[in-house]
């Protein structure tokens, strides 16, 4: 079939961050890109020597010089106002930007959700075990500047029809919680950012979630936890406990879409999914999704295949 100028350029971002394999060129609903941006965590001064853990060093090189951000606009994206919204996920340990994209099918749960919003991956630490981001999580107004040049390149290029920034949902997923809490210490852009989505990703940063979520009632924090972060969120929910209980507990094998969407911190517990299947298990990042503040769609997307 003839090339649109969303594919070609889709194609072309592809191929300048390097190879497609193991994540589709696209997906039902929408247009990936692959772009490098100056702004991007890495490359980064904190990592210049690269990092050492557990007696086994990752070079520069191998994990802390891709600036790839990978990027999901769905078919129909609409400003509200003269506003995109956009849902930024932090991922975790020992992955890539494109793995992220097709082992949690982040793309199609967007879809699925049916939310207004583009998607943006930023690679962190490339196939090392590192909760650090480079420049998101450390720069003051880091995030800011990526979140600027990330929307102006989309706008001028005629992905998007604006680039005004409305308003952000961070996710993080195990160590992606680095990234996240840097960019709500320092990133610049509180006043955009409507929800925190923590799968299993309370290991640090509590007094950045926690002062991010006590800051406004319009702050939605959402923590899906297993075993693994029982102590962190315990943590979390002791510092977001306001005078009168304000916190609510639940189970994920019962939760609703609506006890998500009360905007009061909510924490869920699972015993029976294990950590790296959080996100796709029963399409929860989707049923997330659909809990935050950013607006729905306006036009029907196509139904997706069940996945378990």
């Amino acid at each position: 079939m003839p090339w649109t100028r969303g594919a070609f350029l889709a194609l072309m971002g592809g191929l300048a961050g390097g190879t497609l394999a193991g994540s589709p060129l696209e997906v039902p609903g929408g247009r990936t890109y692959f772009q490098a941006f100056r702004s991007a965590p890495f490359p980064d001064r904190s990592r210049a020597e690269g990092y050492d853990y557990d007696g086994k060093h990752f070079g520069f090189a191998t994990s802390y010089d891709d600036s790839t951000v990978a990027i999901f606009v769905p078919d129909g994206i609409s400003p509200v106002g003269n506003d995109i919204s956009y849902v930024v996920h932090f991922h975790g340990w020992n992955n890539d930007v494109r793995n992220v994209l097709a082992r949690y099918r982040l793309r199609e749960q967007l879809v699925r959700s049916g939310r207004n919003a583009v998607l943006i991956v930023p690679q962190g630490p490339k196939d090392a075990p590192d909760s650090g981001d480079g420049k998101l999580e450390l720069a003051t107004d880091g995030f800011r500047r990526f979140m600027t040049e990330v929307s102006g390149w989309l706008h001028a290029r005629g992905i998007v029809p604006s680039a005004g920034i409305g308003r952000i949902v961070l996710s993080a997923h195990s160590g992606g919680y680095g990234g996240a809490g840097g960019v709500l210490a320092r990133g610049g852009m509180n006043r955009n950012i409507s929800d925190v989505l923590l799968f299993d990703a309370a290991y640090g940063y509590y007094r950045a979630f926690a002062d991010w979520t006590n800051a406004s009632p319009d702050h939605h924090l959402l923590s899906l936890f297993t075993a693994d972060t029982s102590t962190g969120n315990a943590a979390l929910m002791a510092m977001v406990q306001g005078p009168q209980p304000n916190v609510y507990v639940r189970l994920a094998s019962t939760m609703t879409l609506a006890e998500l969407q009360t905007r009061a911190p909510t924490f869920v517990l699972t015993t029976g999914v294990a950590h790296d299947d959080l996100l796709q298990h029963d399409h929860w990042y989707a049923l997330f999704l659909e809990a935050t503040q950013l607006p729905g769609r306006t036009r029907a997307l196509p139904e997706l295949q069940p996945h378990r």
